[in-house]
């Protein structure tokens, strides 16, 4: 089969599989994104996010706005929240091939943006939604027009480049510069490009970033002052790496913690990774001179040797802080897998794919198995057809009589797209029928009329205030809700913190009560996942109608 047809197969294939992506339910930060951008889209106000009635700072705007238009295009729908950043993550995926293809040439081109877009982290966050997908397709257009302005010097390139890092910065603040930065800044110093370096013409960025900040920053100065300009630059990027915000608890201090998160966010490209690692390392003590670290661009290794560096120092961590690096990642280990298999023709190197290849083809098929035949048990061909299939070819193309460079790459990225349609398809939506919260809002939905309010007591998750007809009001603590409890007609989402002091307040005017179990989705144990224990392992949320 010839290269490129079996390349748009598999892009096609992982598009689809985002595309299912986009219909699974969300909770934690993506249902907060969600019920900021809904309420956005409900009261018309762009300039001011908003969350429990109150000016939300703790995100700039980009993601409400854009998810916000999407619900007037498409309607108040997950698909449209979560179909702007799944665009602009494409676009990021072209924006990378003509990035490493200036430098890298065509086919390890198209080998980094098979690894960017098969990997998990691509997949994952376009399911659960996170404003780390946004910023970094931002960051890696901005950064691929900016490498084709050092090439041709054309101000076009410049000009649209910082529009995007402005984009960036107004996702998830200064980081979507301080990355560019250390990528083209990275870049020049490394090639000894004092000319571009000092170039004056650098100072021109500033008024076009101001001008894409300007919404921005006058929403926080009219919201909360000089202390919302202050969030912005400051204490929402530093002030996470300081650990002003949550820390990051267990992972508090472990220098290794995007070592391991790379091994599973990266699947199912991790292992080559390592190996591409272990080599670069190696060649670092082997080599002599200025062959020692001789690379066509450094932008990739200036990202991911400073990013991760500052992040693993950080005193809050969290997986999805990684995303930025993914995309450059994805290059460096494209071009040394490409130029050692392919070019070079290592047959060392190749048995050492291999033996990784196979290692994560168990770790997926196990994965695979384990979910279909046992966590959500399925019977349901619509699932089960298309992953014999992805088997099927993947078995295929593992066959002694493929070239060494098919089989190190098409298996993976066919198993890749096999477990995340699983996933998408089938564990999410099957585990999300155990969110108490969603369940109570449909149930409201449906039963409650249209003059019925919706109150949310002690309940702490954000997904009443996105599923239901009618966005929720919050209300903390007991003397918060004596305010409201007299009214009548309205109903209350509540936990088993809350149940008992609504009972005590107007347990005599209850006319209707459902509990249903809740799990929230990112804590998963082996509990939840073992069918016999699930029951035990759940809480309860209580949906109350007070008449």
């Amino acid at each position: 089969m010839h290269y490129k047809r079996l390349g748009i197969g598999i892009f096609i294939a992982t598009l689809v599989v985002y595309i299912i992506g986009l219909f699974p339910e969300v909770g934690i930060d993506s249902g907060k994104y969600a019920a900021v951008s809904r309420i956005m889209f409900e009261n018309g106000d762009w300039m001011t996010p908003q969350i429990h009635g109150h000016p939300y700072l703790h995100k700039p705007h980009l993601m409400f706005w854009l998810s916000s238009l999407s619900f007037h295009l498409w309607g108040l729908s997950l698909f449209a929240f979560k179909l702007p950043s799944l665009l602009f993550s494409i676009v990021s995926v072209v924006a990378l091939y003509r990035m490493t293809k200036l430098y890298y040439g065509t086919k390890t081109a198209w080998l980094a943006v098979l690894m960017y877009a098969t990997s998990e982290m691509m997949f994952l966050y376009h399911n659960d939604l996170h404003t780390d997908a946004l910023l970094t397709a931002n960051i890696v257009i901005g950064v691929s027009f900016l490498a084709y302005y050092l090439h041709n010097k054309r101000a076009v390139n410049f000009i649209l480049g910082f529009v995007f890092i402005g984009l960036a910065m107004i996702t998830k603040g200064p980081v979507g510069l301080a990355v560019a930065v250390f990528a083209v800044g990275g870049h020049l110093l490394m090639k000894k490009d004092w000319k571009n370096v000092f170039n004056p013409l650098w100072l021109l960025a500033f008024p076009i970033l101001a001008l894409v900040l300007y919404p921005t920053l006058k929403s926080n100065y009219n919201n909360f002052g000089w202390e919302g300009i202050k969030f912005f630059f400051w204490s929402n990027n530093v002030g996470r790496i300081q650990g002003e915000f949550n820390k990051g608890g267990s992972v508090d201090g472990d220098m290794s913690f995007y070592l391991h998160t790379m091994i599973y966010i990266y699947l199912p490209w991790s292992f080559y990774t390592l190996i591409t690692i272990v080599n670069q390392m190696k060649g670092l003590f082997i080599k002599k001179g200025n062959d020692r670290f001789k690379r066509p661009e450094y932008m990739s290794y200036a990202v991911i040797v400073v990013y991760t560096l500052i992040l693993s120092v950080a005193n809050q961590k969290a997986p999805h802080y990684l995303y930025p690096v993914i995309p450059f990642l994805s290059v460096v280990v494209a071009d040394f897998v490409y130029k050692g298999v392919v070019e070079d023709r290592n047959n060392r190197l190749g048995k050492w794919l291999l033996g990784a290849r196979n290692v994560m083809l168990f770790i997926i098929a196990a994965v695979l198995v384990f979910i279909l035949t046992f966590v959500f048990k399925t019977d349901r061909l619509i699932i089960w057809i298309p992953v014999v299939l992805a088997m099927v070819v993947t078995f295929y193309f593992v066959l002694p009589k493929h070239e060494l460079y098919k089989k190190i790459i098409v298996p993976l990225a066919i198993a890749s797209i096999a477990l995340n349609f699983v996933l998408n398809a089938h564990f999410l939506p099957t585990a999300f029928q155990y969110h108490g919260g969603i369940r109570a809002s449909d149930a409201y939905s449906e039963l409650a009329n249209e003059n019925e309010d919706l109150y949310t007591y002690k309940f702490r998750q954000f997904e009443t205030y996105f599923y239901p007809s009618k966005i929720s009001s919050w209300y903390k603590e007991k003397e918060d809700f004596e305010k409201v409890m007299n009214n009548n007609h309205y109903w209350v989402v509540t936990d088993e913190k809350g149940i008992q002091e609504i009972k005590e307040m107007v347990g005599d005017r209850i006319s209707y009560e459902k509990i249903f179990p809740h799990r929230l989705i990112s804590r998963m144990s082996w509990d939840f996942l073992n069918p016999a224990t699930r029951e035990k392992s759940l809480k309860k949320v209580y949906l109350l109608k007070v008449d």
